[in-house]
């Protein structure tokens, strides 16, 4: 009975929160700006629906942090960390060298 009742509780918040992170989509929109942050929020927040449909206790757990606003950014920072650490730039100052061949044009024409 307590997994139903979490889904519920679950769906409502996750319907509550979709709705405002999409009306803050569109203001941002609408002013020209970039939605990173919150198209990430978004995210966050339709991952956190499926968790809490989900049954297990810590499935709900992970869905409920992913709903209050906090742990939501600090989610979305640990992951875009990870990301940027293991897929962002991994080149030194070295390592701007392009190796290749090239014709000198001057040297052709003399």
């Amino acid at each position: 009975m307590l997994i139903f009742i979490t889904a519920i509780v679950g769906v409502f918040f996750v319907r509550q929160q979709g709705i405002s992170t999409f009306q803050k989509l569109t203001s941002q929109l609408q002013n020209l700006e970039a939605p990173v942050q919150t198209m990430f929020e978004g995210l966050v927040i339709l991952i956190s629906g499926i968790l809490l449909i989900t049954p297990g206790f810590f499935t709900d757990a992970l869905g409920f942090l992913g709903l209050t606003p906090f742990s939501r950014i600090i989610f979305i920072k640990l992951v875009a960390s990870y990301i940027l650490s293991r897929y962002g730039k991994r080149r030194s100052q070295n390592e701007n060298t392009i190796e290749g061949e090239f014709i000198d044009i001057d040297e052709e024409e003399k």
